[in-house]
C-alpha cells in the first residue's frame, strides 16, 4: 500500500511563509489556504512555533493547533478515510494569518505527504475486525472506487480550476471529484 519501490506520489515539501502586508491580508480575509482535507492517507507536519494551522473541530469551530517542541502533527487524509470505511475521518484544516504576536516572523513548514501507491483501489479494508465491529461506511461501490492515482490526479487537477458551488453550510463551497463530494471551507 505504501511500498517504497512502487509507483506513487509520496513526497516531502518545505514551504516558507513570509509575513504579509495588511493589504494582502485584507484581500484574502487573512486566510492563506482554505479549509480542506489532504487527498493522501497521512500527512506529517513538524510542529512549529509560529502558529497558522487550524483544524475544524466536531463542534464546527476552528481551533489552533498548539505548538509542542519536537513534536509531530498527524493529519488523516481522504485515502485513510476511504480505506478505513470512515473509521478515521480526514482532518479538515486550514492555514490562516498567525496571531498578532507572531505575524512578523517567517514560518517554515516541513510536511511529509504519505500517499498510497498509484494502483491501490480506495475501498475499505473490510477484512479488518475493528472495522467489522464498528461498521464500514462506503463512499463508492467497490467496483467503482478510484485508485489512489485517479483520486490524487482528480483532486490536484481540479484545485483552483473548477467552479465551486456554495453549499447550504455557511462558508462552505463544494465540488464533485470522481463522484465524491469535496468541500472547501472559508
Amino acid at each position: 500500500m505504501h511500498d517504497f519501490n512502487a509507483v506513487g506520489e509520496t513526497y516531502v515539501r518545505f514551504m516558507k511563509y513570509y509575513p504579509r502586508s495588511d493589504d494582502e491580508e485584507s484581500k484574502t480575509n487573512s486566510v492563506w489556504l482554505k479549509g480542506h482535507t489532504d487527498f493522501g492517507s497521512i500527512t506529517i507536519l513538524w510542529s512549529q512555533p509560529v502558529s497558522a494551522l487550524q483544524i475544524l473541530s466536531p463542534d464546527g469551530k476552528w481551533r489552533w493547533v498548539r505548538h509542542v517542541e519536537n513534536a509531530l502533527v498527524i493529519n488523516a487524509g481522504d485515502a485513510m478515510e476511504f480505506l478505513s470505511g470512515g473509521f478515521y475521518k480526514a482532518t479538515i484544516h486550514r492555514v490562516i494569518q498567525p496571531p498578532s504576536d507572531q505575524r512578523g516572523y517567517t514560518r517554515l513548514g516541513v510536511f511529509y505527504f504519505a500517499i498510497p501507491d498509484d494502483d491501490v483501489r480506495l475501498v475499505p479494508m473490510s477484512e479488518s475486525p475493528v472495522l467489522q465491529k464498528h461498521g464500514i461506511r462506503r463512499r463508492f461501490e467497490d467496483s467503482e472506487a478510484p485508485t489512489a492515482e485517479v483520486w490524487r490526479k482528480g483532486r490536484t487537477a481540479a484545485y483552483g480550476q473548477s467552479n465551486l458551488k456554495k453549499a447550504e453550510e455557511n462558508g462552505v463551497e463544494e465540488e464533485y471529484i470522481n463522484g465524491v463530494l469535496v468541500k472547501h471551507y472559508n
